[in-house]
């Protein structure tokens, strides 16, 4: 199932169905091994440790064709919120996206790209890279070239912003079929058979709000929005900086970038902070 851009979501309305798989005679591995699963990234992970296997070492999300750089795509990554989920969970974690250039993703330079990462997974390992710098997860992007050896930079991740992710569609009767990606676009109606008794009662609040508001004029409309539909656009073109040292750097200079993170929103304090706080009235931690 395709989960792109669906980061460390959980979607606690959907079962998770798990499905063996039988790898092929050239693979040796153990009976009862292989799985595929129906769930987000992150799930997949929580139920492989938590359900499945109890012996996991290290957890390897991906790889991902196609770059996780930059704040703004790191924490969009199906591939990153996996490796978070499984630090989280207290396993050491990879997060492997390999970065394209001109939409080349021949076979030799992805198996070169794979190369590239065993060779790296391995010295991370047996260093016990981890524990060492304290990081939960290491975040690897190896660009898809020919070359058989890259510079391998340690960086920190890059910050941006988006603009728009999304693309309006202008015809009267939108299209069922996504522009961009040709997929079909999922319109499900909501099933209030799956709702229970107290979320039937908001969602009936809710709507009955809604009424009132437009009722009495209270809500400001935007002309011609009513009922426009809007696609996930991924064409978007993303400008990020590449200040150096950062992972977004290292790709464009077809290097490999190993950011070491943690998972974790890190809270923010400081002396100026401490100001503020006092001139409001709130009572600071930091004093």
């Amino acid at each position: 199932t395709q989960r792109s851009w669906i980061a460390k979501a959980f979607l606690v309305n959907e079962p998770v169905v798990l499905e063996e798989l039988v790898p092929s005679t050239d693979i040796i591995a153990k009976k009862n091994c292989w799985f595929t699963a129906s769930g987000t990234p992150a799930s997949c992970v929580n139920i492989a440790l938590n359900h499945l296997f109890s012996d996991i070492d290290i957890v390897i999300s991906g790889p991902n064709l196609g770059s996780n750089t930059a704040n703004t795509c790191a924490m969009a990554s199906g591939t990153l919120g996996a490796a978070m989920e499984a630090a989280i969970d207290g396993k050491r974690a990879i997060a492997l996206s390999f970065a394209f250039f001109n939409c080349d993703i021949s076979d030799d330079k992805a198996e070169n790209a794979c190369n590239i990462a065993c060779s790296i997974i391995s010295k991370l390992w047996e260093s016990d890279a981890w524990t060492k710098t304290q990081a939960g997860v290491f975040n690897i992007n190896i660009p898809l070239i020919s070359a058989l050896e890259l510079p391998i930079y340690i960086t920190r991740m890059a910050t941006t912003q988006f603009g728009s992710l999304y693309k309006r569609l202008e015809d009267d009767k939108p299209s069922n079929i996504h522009p961009i990606t040709g997929l079909q676009i999922k319109n499900k109606q909501a099933d209030n058979s799956q709702l229970s008794a107290k979320q039937k009662q908001l969602r009936v609040a809710v709507d009955d709000a809604g009424a009132a508001e437009s009722d009495n004029g209270a809500r400001n409309r935007i002309d011609g929005e009513d009922g426009a539909t809007y696609v996930f656009s991924a064409s978007v073109a993303i400008e990020t900086s590449a200040e150096e040292n950062t992972d977004v750097w290292a790709v464009r200079k077809r290097a490999v970038s190993i950011t070491p993170l943690q998972p974790a929103l890190h809270s923010l304090g400081n002396a100026k902070q401490a100001c503020l706080w006092s001139q409001l009235g709130f009572n600071s931690l930091d004093e």
